[in-house]
């Protein structure tokens, strides 16, 4: 939690009174909130973004004359263990391509090991410049017909969920965030008691939904019980429902499901606050060859997405829907995790910075991976 003095601090450098520890000069900036391009420079103290605008001092200034900046890229969805990457070694592997933050739901860790395996995920992922958040899976075991050899029911989802308030992670903001993709739709429509039960543990934060095929009543009754996303939507006419229904389209483009070019037509400019960006699962060559976030971008542009909206996809978009605050946009009081871009078509990052600190140039990560404790 920010002090007195910090505060004052940041106040001062907002004003102008006091040179920002870091000031970005010269670049274009995407602003996600009106989908602008603004020039003007970035001031950073703190590792926050002080000021957007007439700014000329700084105790560092880097000229980016020619660059885009754009906030740092947000997955909405992937299951890390796809990757076949600690937390650590994934940071290498995508800070560098500008992702920043991703929702990572580890049903697949879980499946073994259950809470044991998620608490090591998140143990392995402190330190680094990588926000990563995660969702309670709610299927464990994926269908009574498996023994992986774990099993999350509503106690185990209550604690998990509780994670955030003991004070041992000693954590600056919430990384559990809610229930992870309720694929057992049969159940809930069934109105299964145990299933009703993780639901409710959940009620009042993020719900992940995985129901491909609903529609009318069904659907109804299915977010009525809690789900608000959906990234396993195929087809645009069932997205097209969903969007009216209020939930969120996860637009999937991963190395095992590509959905990107069937579901890209329905983004418009009055529901493009509707959609996010996701891998779901995404395979270590294809991280390698092809890229991560960035990829996916330079997908949808190629598709015929404007990249001011893409990049929102992207960014603002899953910071709103998952309340990571200080996310998804270059703005007051914003983490200054933000990245420069050579254009907006290829999506190259040149420089990435990560709460004000640069953490990966030229495609090279700047830090080594974090060890965990366990």
């Amino acid at each position: 939690m920010m002090e007195l003095e910090e505060l004052r601090s940041l106040i001062e450098v907002a004003l102008g009174e006091r040179p920002p520890e870091l000031l970005i000069r010269g670049a274009r900036i995407v602003n996600t909130y009106t989908l602008e391009l603004e020039e003007g420079n970035i001031a950073i103290f703190g590792g926050l973004i002080a000021g957007v605008g007439d700014y000329a001092r700084g105790e560092r200034i880097i000229d980016a004359r020619g660059l885009f900046a754009a906030p740092s890229f947000i997955d909405a969805h992937i299951h890390l263990e796809s990757t076949h990457l600690l937390p650590g070694e994934f940071a290498r592997a995508v800070v560098p391509r500008g992702t920043g933050a991703a929702v990572a739901d580890p049903h697949e860790i879980a499946n073994v090991l259950g809470l044991e395996g998620i608490r090591f995920l998140i143990e392995s992922s402190r330190g680094l410049p990588l926000d990563l958040f995660w969702m309670v899976p709610s299927c464990v075991p994926a269908s009574p017909f498996e023994s992986a050899g774990a099993e999350l029911g509503p106690r185990e989802i209550e604690e998990a969920l509780s994670w955030d308030w003991d004070r041992e992670w000693d954590q600056e903001e919430a990384r559990v965030l809610g229930l992870g993709e309720v694929m057992n739709y049969p159940g809930v429509l069934a109105k299964d008691e145990p299933v009703l039960r993780k639901l409710l543990a959940a009620a009042g934060r993020p719900i992940d939904g995985h129901a491909p095929h609903l529609v009318g009543r069904e659907l109804n009754a299915y977010l009525a019980a809690g789900p608000t996303t959906d990234h396993e939507t195929t087809a645009p006419e069932v997205a097209a429902e969903k969007l009216r229904r209020g939930m969120m389209i996860q637009i999937r483009e991963g190395s095992s499901e590509h959905n990107l070019r069937e579901l890209l037509p329905l983004v418009g400019d009055r529901n493009a606050s509707r959609f996010m960006f996701a891998s779901d699962d995404r395979s270590p060559r294809d991280l390698t060859r092809e890229g991560h976030m960035d990829h996916i971008l330079r997908e949808a542009v190629a598709a015929g997405l404007d990249p001011k909206v893409a990049i929102r996809l992207a960014t603002l978009n899953p910071a709103e829907h998952y309340r990571l605050e200080r996310l998804g946009a270059i703005a007051p009081g914003r983490w200054a995790n933000l990245v420069l871009l050579e254009d907006l078509e290829g999506f190259r990052a040149r420089m990435v910075f990560y709460r004000g600190r640069l953490v990966a140039e030229e495609g090279r990560p700047l830090f080594a991976p974090s060890r965990s404790r366990r």
